[in-house]
């Protein structure tokens, strides 16, 4: 019997990773975010933890990104100091 290993397609098992300071720079977010497990567990980061290395897909980093800044409220202008 053969092993067989369902990729979601071809495109994410040969995606490069990254590492923290490349997440970082390419995301323009803080690297102790990335490089901090309790900052990755808090802000729910995707990684993959490979013995004590922890590696990044930048497709699932964006993913998160797009997600997360969904769910900000934009800034409102405010009306001055006009009273």
């Amino acid at each position: 019997m053969k092993n067989k290993i369902n990729y979601s397609s071809a495109d994410d098992a040969a995606e490069t990773m990254i590492d923290a300071r490349q997440a970082s720079y390419a995301l323009h977010l803080p690297y102790y975010w990335f490089a901090d497990p309790q900052m990755r567990k808090a802000k729910k980061i995707p990684h993959y933890q490979l013995s004590r290395l922890v590696r990044f897909r930048v497709s699932e980093l964006l993913e998160w990104q797009r997600r997360n800044d969904k769910g900000r409220s934009q800034p409102t202008e405010s009306t001055g100091g006009d009273a």
